[in-house]
């Protein structure tokens, strides 16, 4: 079991209090942004993990001396 420092009232508790939870009852909070700082770490397998990707860089344009790139519209064309 977590246990947390509360951010917001839970129940009869005041923003401050360290409070030991149940797993549960902390995802809960912590989704509800309820949790100002975990003061002990909930068991592992309880903790999703989420795994991010580096997003491909393209690559970079490179303009010749003898090309120009296309000029963009300053917006949109009256009818």
């Amino acid at each position: 079991m977590p246990r947390i420092r509360l951010a917001y009232w839970y129940k009869d508790h005041l923003p401050g209090d360290e409070v030991e939870v149940e797993d549960e009852e902390f995802r809960n909070l912590s989704r509800d942004g309820r949790v100002a700082e975990v003061l002990t770490e909930p068991a592992a397998e309880d903790v999703p993990v989420v795994e991010t990707e580096a997003p491909a860089q393209p690559a970079p344009e490179v303009e010749t001396a003898g090309e120009q790139a296309p000029a963009e519209s300053p917006g949109r064309k009256r009818r």
